[in-house]
């Protein structure tokens, strides 16, 4: 045991020299700094950093290349029913060069959510550029009228700020959503289910969403047609990069000719719908632009319903939301926090909608979406009776023990953390 401890920490002398001569050379060549160099290993190593940082601004300072520019974003709103509405929001943002504090703000009233996904961004930004001309960035909404939150706008506020610094013109036809950290990454949002037939609803082109919300692309096509794998181009990104060069009107090479293809495309699946997936020139194409853009969920998508291996099951996440989402107007009944004198709802729409997701819900949910089917119709026929009143109670018991079995599973909490929605 001694003799291995002395191994090991001979080993960590070695690391921590080497550490301290690397860390040396690099600043002799004037390429980072201490803060500069501990961010590159914190962030995946130095050659991701690499591709962060620009050398020839860590130490002088970037100007602004532009004093406004917009872009748009997928926002979500919940309405009385339980049902989710998306749809692009332009966000624009303004340069104020002779106010220097805060270094930005939101002319808008926004949330918690936003502001702190704002100052990540402006963090994952500096990361770049360190030492930025002073000025106060003002980001606004095109709705003035509706509050905002959550972080998903961050990506589109990290992509909205380099494009201030870098005087790069934004494609105004495509969607970004996502949040984002402060190493550059791209994380799962929600609410996608409502956000992409809201950017179709707005005639975009396509739309960037992070890739670890990839599942949840199959949901969408799922609860709203295959269709939507037509109408709009759907990207994945894991970083801020990628999604910049999405996001950019001036696209890489072969991005803008997959994005060409694909609208070639369009019309044929208009006009014929998914039998335009038994012609090879149809199939020769989406191969195409699967092979330029990897990263099209879109194509991807088309070409396994083309093939029959496409999902044909929502994930855990979307199960479990869209199972609640259907009892909405019984939340009250569920947790028991009143009980009125009768059921001011009719059970209709949510027995209907609980049928429709039974043939397509997690095969893991479909416990749950029965006991939720026998609670909504134990709410139906109560009379405002004593005996109809505990009928509903041991209903919602029943909901309860369900969750509680779901909850202790370790394998269906691992599913439920990682499906998102």
């Amino acid at each position: 045991m001694i003799k291995l401890r002395q191994s090991c920490e001979k080993k960590a002398s070695a690391v921590a020299c080497i550490y301290m001569i690397v860390l040396a050379l690099c600043m002799i060549a004037g390429t980072c700094t201490p803060a500069t160099f501990a961010d590159g290993l914190l962030s995946g190593g130095g050659s991701r950093y690499s591709r962060i940082v620009n050398p020839a601004y860590l130490h002088r300072e970037k100007h602004y290349g532009r004093l406004e520019n917009s872009i748009r974003g997928l926002l979500v709103r919940e309405f009385s029913n339980g049902r989710l509405a998306g749809n692009s929001e332009e966000i624009i943002a303004t340069v104020n060069t002779d106010e220097h504090t805060p270094p930005i703000k939101f002319v808008n009233k926004v949330g918690p959510d936003v502001m702190v996904a704002a100052k990540i961004a402006l963090r994952a930004v500096r990361l770049r550029y360190p030492d930025i001309q002073p000025g106060c960035i003002r980001i606004s909404f095109s709705d003035q009228y509706t509050a905002v939150d959550g972080n998903s706008a961050g990506c589109a506020c990290a992509v909205l700020i380099l494009s201030l610094l870098e005087n790069t013109r934004l494609d105004r036809k495509m969607a970004v959503t996502g949040a984002i950290t402060a190493d550059w990454r791209v994380r799962a949002i929600g609410g996608l289910a409502a956000k992409i037939p809201g950017a179709i609803a707005d005639h975009l082109t396509g739309v960037v969403v992070p890739q670890s919300n990839s599942r949840n692309v199959c949901d969408v096509m799922l609860l709203n047609g295959p269709q939507t794998a037509w109408q709009i181009q759907i990207f994945s990104v894991r970083t801020l990069q990628q999604a910049m060069a999405l996001m950019r009107r001036n696209k890489p090479r072969d991005i803008g000719y997959a994005m060409l293809l694909f609208s070639t495309l369009q019309p044929i699946f208009q006009k014929k719908g998914e039998a335009a997936l038994r012609d090879p020139t149809v199939i020769q194409r989406l191969n195409q632009i699967a092979a330029l853009a990897p990263d099209d969920l879109s194509a991807q998508y088309l070409l396994a319903l083309a093939k029959g291996t496409e999902p044909t099951k929502l994930s855990i996440g979307a199960s479990m939301y869209e199972a609640f989402a259907a009892i909405h107007f019984y939340n009250d009944y569920l947790w028991k926090t009143t009980l009125p004198k009768t059921p001011p709802f009719p059970i209709r729409d949510s027995l209907r909608r609980l049928n429709r997701l039974r043939s397509i819900a997690s095969r893991q949910c479909l416990p749950l979406i029965e006991a939720l089917t026998r609670f909504v119709q134990a709410c139906g026929t109560w009379g405002g009776t004593a005996n109809g009143a505990a009928h509903i109670v041991d209903r919602a018991n029943d909901v309860e023990r369900i969750l509680d079995r779901m909850h202790s599973n370790q394998k269906t909490i691992y599913r439920m953390m990682h499906s998102g929605f």
